[in-house]
């Protein structure tokens, strides 16, 4: 994904309490987030290589932001706007007879 939908008054509310560093490493995380369009991976140096940030502070911002699973680090609100991309992106595979009657029944 080449863009994603930033709301400025959300992320000042939901990171105020973050110093510089903090906040860059979110940023650059939510990025190669959209970019990869799948969780971060588990390899938290990586991360920090990828980003061109200090480890402790890339720990501490996994930490505060996301969710460890199996599968890496999860990000409730990238997962949502990527399923809803998904959606759409597939719908618009369809061809355009079957995606009309989809948005009929919808």
């Amino acid at each position: 994904m080449n863009w994603y939908k930033f709301n400025v008054s959300d992320y000042l509310l939901e990171t105020k309490h973050l110093e510089g560093a903090d906040d860059l490493a979110y940023r650059r995380m939510l990025d190669m987030y959209y970019l990869t369009e799948k969780p971060l991976p588990l390899d938290v140096e990586y991360i920090a290589r990828k980003i061109k940030i200090d480890l402790d502070v890339v720990a501490y911002v996994l930490e505060e932001f996301f969710l460890r699973s199996e599968g890496g680090y999860l990000h409730n609100h990238c997962e949502k706007d990527l399923a809803q991309r998904r959606k759409v992106r597939e719908l618009n595979s369809r061809p355009k007879k079957k995606v009309a009657k989809l948005k009929v029944i919808e």
